[in-house]
């Protein structure tokens, strides 16, 4: 299932990096990225779309993890159902 990740945080050199390398190393993988402009100055926001690497990997972990990287001052979490499936 693939999950998307809505981060804000404060724009700083390296933050991007930083936020993207630990969604990696948590086994998740990355499978977009949108940085929406933000209506207020100072902050930045990261859509990510994610998608775990192995059944065992929560999204909850992850969102808690992120929440403690320095500079993050809001993440939200949402599934993304498929649209579809096939049926055999």
């Amino acid at each position: 299932m693939t999950d998307r990740i809505e981060i804000e945080f404060r724009p700083s050199e390296g933050a991007i990096l930083r936020l993207i390398g630990l969604v990696e190393r948590r086994g998740f993988e990355v499978r977009g990225v949108d940085l929406p402009q933000m209506p207020t100055a100072g902050d930045a926001r990261m859509d990510l779309t994610v998608q775990p690497r192995d059944a065992g990997r929560r999204m909850g972990t992850l969102c808690a993890q992120i929440a403690k990287i320095y500079g993050v001052s809001a993440v939200r979490a949402a599934s993304m159902a498929p649209a579809f499936e096939a049926v055999s």
